[in-house]
């Protein structure tokens, strides 16, 4: 009675798994199927982007000149602290310039 009793439980989790299992691979059909069709008017958030990044390339260089200047002081002073400083902001400029060049990877 027993061996009975945990066969059919093992029975009813493969049931509730087939069933799960096959609603989402049909959710899946369902969704990948569907045809989306949209209008590429994007002209006014296209020229913001380009304003947006353009000055974004312009703080960039100013942070990394600033992190370059921190990095010189810090060898100056022999601050270990200030040099890693330093190239932090220099580096975090020059990301900053990077980001605003890559627009065009966006498709804007």
């Amino acid at each position: 009675m027993l061996k009975k009793l945990k066969e059919s439980k093992k029975i009813k989790k493969l049931k509730e798994k087939i069933t799960i299992l096959t609603g989402a691979i049909t959710g899946s059909f369902l969704v990948l199927t569907t045809n989306v069709m949209a209008a590429s008017n994007t002209g006014s958030i296209d020229s913001f982007i380009n304003f947006a990044c353009d000055w974004l390339v312009k703080i960039g260089g100013v942070i990394a000149l600033v992190g370059g200047v921190m990095f010189a002081l810090g060898w100056q002073r022999e601050d270990a602290e200030g040099k890693s400083r330093g190239l932090m902001t220099l580096m975090a400029g020059f990301m900053l310039v990077a980001i605003a060049q890559s627009k065009n990877l966006f498709g804007l």
